[in-house]
């Protein structure tokens, strides 16, 4: 009798735990609610990954060939250069024209350094009676070499194809109004002038490389120089050319 009540006993103790787990799934069903949602991936704090036209702002650093060349006179050729320019693309279109095409507007600044090498007439020459007149100004300390400045903004058409995962190609046409400041030895010269860059570029992800020809003209007027009446300065035509090879990187 006892092992009998014992086993009953057990029984009911066992079956307890399974009665209130179904007594709460009872209720649960009764009032409508349902099992909480897994986490999403937000709720865990990962980011969604960037897809190939998610990286529209870019950042270019590069390394500069670049000639000036005088209305009436000879070229100065470049001796080194290095520019960065930094923007953003504003695509048109949402969707990418059969799902690999967009174009855009490229929004920035650009700013480009470059440094001529020194030519004969720089060095100093020698009169008749063997006497050193130094350089064009007869002070041979007066040369401070040929640098040339330029600072603008960039505005322009692009356009972008995605061929396949996350590499791009990209052509583009800017206009660069840019304030210039061209230092000659001992003249420095200053102007707005209007710019233009055009060029292409190969990217994947973060990392790209891209080529451009810089190009354009503007009469420089003499900061150090004026007329007899001292109402204006000196001015003289300048036209640059340059090309560019540059790293980009994309946000």
């Amino acid at each position: 009798m006892k092992k009998t009540l014992l086993l009953i006993a057990t029984a009911l103790v066992a079956a307890t735990p399974l009665t209130a787990a179904d007594n709460g799934s009872k209720v649960n069903a009764e009032a409508g609610t349902e099992a909480p949602a897994p986490a999403s991936k937000k709720d865990d704090g990962v980011k969604a990954k960037k897809g190939p036209w998610d990286r529209k702002k870019y950042f270019n650093i590069g390394y500069a060939m670049q000639d000036l060349t005088p209305e009436n006179g000879e070229t100065f050729e470049g001796k080194f250069g290095v520019s960065m320019v930094t923007g953003r693309n504003i695509f048109l279109h949402k969707k990418p024209i059969a799902n690999m095409l967009k174009f855009a507007i490229d929004l920035g600044s650009d700013i480009n350094y470059a440094q001529y090498k020194e030519r004969m007439s720089d060095l100093g020459t020698s009169g008749s009676d063997g006497e050193d007149y130094g350089d064009d100004y007869g002070d041979e300390d007066m040369n401070m070499g040929r640098h040339h400045i330029d600072i603008g903004l960039h505005v322009g058409p692009s356009v972008s194809i995605n061929p396949v995962s996350h590499l791009k190609i990209s052509a583009f046409f800017r206009f660069v109004p840019s304030y210039s400041m061209i230092l000659l030895n001992s003249e420095l010269y200053q102007n707005f002038t209007p710019m233009f860059t055009y060029g292409g570029e190969i990217s994947y992800k973060v990392i790209g490389i891209g080529i451009e020809g810089r190009s354009g003209s503007a009469k420089y007027s003499d900061m150090l120089a004026e007329t007899e009446d001292g109402s204006e300065t000196m001015k003289m035509k300048y036209k640059t050319n340059a090309l560019r090879v540059y790293i980009s990187f994309r946000f």
